[in-house]
């Protein structure tokens, strides 16, 4: 079988010294227990020293082997990193008070998604929360098949099962974390497990 897997180094040399992602912060707000999260497509875990931090045992999922090498620098027992595709990373049913997908969930396979969003949702404890974004079919990237985008419609059905904190589209011309010129149309959500 085909490793299926990019490299995602030049994107952790820049993105490592990031701060915590607002939406996390905004959405840590929310969380009753701060028990446990999984931070899902965790990177160079910037997101995951921050839940570190605020006190949640951790998981993290990236296919990236440099999130593994990152990982092995942070010091916590508390800390817990599996290197996979979303895809194939066995979800434990009701187990997180927090699900954060930041910039992540756009990058499964088109015939992944729906079972990769499936398994997030079921993996929060009722009132659990889930935070992240979606690309929309706007995004500079959206001619990439191997990438999924969605309308504002679409990412709301996501979530009917839901009770949605803040569902925001954004729309505009910036720049990707190596400085690259790009149009980007994002919904960010924050939703909480009824």
């Amino acid at each position: 079988m085909k490793d299926k897997r990019q490299d995602w180094s030049e994107h952790f040399k820049y993105t490592i010294i990031y701060p915590p992602s607002p939406l996390l912060v905004q959405a840590v707000g929310y969380i009753e227990n701060l028990h446990k999260a999984i931070d899902i497509g965790g990177g160079a875990l910037k997101d995951s020293r921050f839940l570190l931090a605020k006190g949640f045992e951790t998981t993290v999922i990236d296919q990236a082997q440099e999130t593994k090498k990152i990982a092995k620098t942070i010091s916590s027992d508390k800390l817990h990193c599996y290197t996979t595709l979303f895809v194939d990373y066995h979800f434990p049913i009701n187990e997180f008070d927090l699900a954060s997908a930041m910039y992540a969930l756009p990058f499964n396979l088109p015939q992944d998604f729906d079972k990769v969003l499936i398994n997030i949702k079921k993996t929060l404890v009722h009132g659990g929360i889930f935070v992240g974004n979606f690309f929309g079919i706007n995004d500079g990237w959206s001619n990439r098949i191997n990438m999924t985008f969605h309308t504002k419609k679409q990412v709301e059905s996501f979530f009917s099962d839901f009770n949605i904190i803040l569902l925001e589209e954004k729309e505009y011309n910036g720049k990707t974390a190596n400085g690259q010129i790009k149009h980007w149309h994002i919904f960010n959500v924050i939703a909480r497990r009824i």
